[in-house]
């Protein structure tokens, strides 16, 4: 099977230029699917949630199957193509201006770009690509959490199409800028472009540091038939303590108002900050908890529009050297009634539970 996919992953690369048959060696290929239960203790779907949308279902997440070829020296041109299925998939094509249409094609393609080294220190990038931005991703399997946090579902896109500039200014040090068409834009809706820079730094092996800015137009965020100018300062710190502990940390502040200052009014602005722990308590078990806090004020920015609280315990388990089981607890509480319970009434709080299962293939 995996050969089969493999053959077929580099006759899609060779059809999109990405080399000869010598280079297909160089290709890289990997593949995950990702399933899950949900249960929430308010019986209904439950809300603050990215992909484990599902109350009382079994559920595909996400089926993905990625290739990559790096760029070399010797080798100066590479790419990337990821594929996604499922759910997770439709959520994230979902968040494009005017929903999935027309992008029933794009949606597939998390990822695809070629990669040019055009020194050995620059890196440019064309195409589509996930953001820089937030401390979590996309496959939650490389996240210390099954369920994805409120900042990365509602504070921060989840892709961009343009060019991405990468600059090694050292072994420790890296800058980015991004010249896109906006928040999650296949296609560009408006006349502006976005920009966002990044810089990554590592001073040693045991901490990173992420600072993102992104700042442009967006077509009618708010609703109001007008162009909107939003932007979102993020970063991320990652600590290993030890061995077995690692420690991270976020911070998300962002607004939006109108373009136009004879329209503009007061922002929409929103901050928020999540904390991570994950404990490898032996080589197959794992435990992580993460803490969220968010101010989305009265204007609603993330489309909130309170303050609420979210606290996740994760219990991570390698059965197999490739199959993954998390078992995790979510607790979210809210500053005024945001959620309903399982009689029907208003409520601040939801407890859920939900037990995941990713198998990598090998």
């Amino acid at each position: 099977m995996m050969k089969k996919l493999h053959a077929y992953g580099l006759s899609v690369l060779a059809a999109l230029g990405f080399g000869a048959a010598e280079s297909y060696a160089q290709v890289e290929m990997s593949a995950f699917v990702d399933f899950y239960y949900g249960y929430n203790f308010n019986k209904e779907d439950p809300s603050l949630r990215t992909f484990d949308t599902q109350h009382n279902t079994f559920s595909l997440a996400l089926a993905e199957v990625a290739f990559a070829k790096a760029p070399t020296a010797a080798s100066r041109v590479g790419g990337r193509i990821d594929l996604n299925f499922g759910p997770t998939a439709d959520v994230v094509a979902g968040f494009e201006p005017g929903g999935t249409a027309g992008t029933e094609v794009y949606k597939h393609l998390q990822q695809a770009y070629i990669s040019v080294m055009a020194t050995d220190a620059l890196t440019l990038d064309f195409g589509k690509f996930v953001t820089p931005m937030g401390a979590e991703v996309i496959e939650s399997q490389d996240n210390m959490n099954y369920s994805r946090g409120i900042l990365f579902g509602f504070a921060i896109p989840f892709y961009h199409s343009g060019v991405r500039a990468m600059y090694s200014a050292s072994d420790q040090l890296t800058l980015s800028g991004y010249v896109v068409n906006g928040w999650n834009n296949s296609f560009e809706n408006n006349s502006d472009k976005t920009l966002i820079g990044s810089v990554a730094f590592a001073p040693n092996e045991q901490m990173t540091w992420y600072g993102n800015f992104i700042a442009g137009k967006e077509d009618d965020y708010d609703g109001n038939g007008d162009e909107d100018l939003l932007w979102v300062f993020d970063t991320t710190l990652s600590f290993a303590a030890t061995e077995t502990v690692t420690l991270m940390a976020n911070f998300d502040f962002g607004s939006a108002t109108d373009a136009d200052p004879v329209t503009a009014g007061d922002p929409a602005t929103f901050w928020g900050i999540a904390a991570y722990a994950r404990l490898q308590a032996q080589g197959d078990w794992a435990v992580a908890g993460r803490f969220e806090f968010v101010d989305d004020g009265s204007d609603g920015f993330m489309t909130i529009g309170q303050k609420v609280q979210s606290f996740t315990a994760t219990s991570d388990h390698t059965l197999l050297s490739d199959l993954i089981a998390r078992f995790e607890f979510r607790f979210d509480t809210a500053e005024n009634d945001f959620f309903t319970d399982a009689d029907g009434d208003p409520s601040q709080n939801q407890f859920s539970l939900t037990a995941g299962l990713v198998y990598e293939l090998p």
